[in-house]
């Protein structure tokens, strides 16, 4: 199916160059994402029964332009966003429970293809924890992150979006147990260009 999708994309009449038209100092987007993750341990971190979480997750993102194009004679030129992200999980192993908070993102878009708009962001987030784990304590929950995704443009202004995600969990110490929930995630999703 997705390989019919990519083959019809050429007829749907792109005028212009996206990666150009969208990214830059003061353009916005909204975008939804949503998908699934896995716990593994780090050794030091997440090695209790944090590793054990899988769970399905949604994040619909604000995102603005905070940067004129960068290093335009470069295979790596780009521009930097700022994104706002909203997280909301719903566990199902090893217990049910959830959690949900608001992220901050800087991302970088390389800018050298037309359609395909590769990107690198990283941040941090904060929220509440409810997931009944042995090793993790429930209530504030900090989540620093770091990504590698993608934009596919389907038209001017709407892009497919799929990224790999390293996801934590902890509370920085604040309450006990705290050995951590680092988790992979799978997400798929659009982003439409609001101007």
């Amino acid at each position: 199916m997705l390989a019919s999708l990519l083959s019809f994309l050429p007829s749907l009449g792109i005028a212009g160059n996206p990666s150009q038209e969208w990214f830059g100092r003061g353009k916005k987007y909204m975008g939804f994402q949503a998908g699934y993750g896995s716990g593994f341990s780090l050794g030091f971190s997440g090695n209790g029964d944090g590793h054990e979480v899988e769970y399905l997750a949604t994040f619909p993102s604000f995102g603005i332009g905070i940067s004129d194009l960068k290093w335009e004679n470069d295979w790596y030129r780009g521009s930097f966003d700022l994104v706002a992200e909203g997280e909301f999980i719903k566990s199902f192993e090893p217990n049910d429970g959830f959690s949900a908070g608001m992220t901050f993102l800087v991302r970088y878009n390389f800018l050298s293809w037309m359609r395909f708009v590769p990107y690198a962001e990283a941040g941090a987030a904060v929220g509440y924890l409810d997931f009944d784990l042995v090793d993790q304590e429930d209530a504030l929950i900090f989540y620093p992150q770091a990504c590698l995704g993608f934009h596919y443009f389907l038209t001017d202004r709407v892009a497919v979006n799929t990224s790999l995600r390293l996801h934590h969990m902890s509370n920085a110490g604040t309450n006990m147990p705290n050995n951590g929930i680092t988790s992979g995630l799978v997400l798929v999703g659009f982003t439409f260009f609001l101007d």
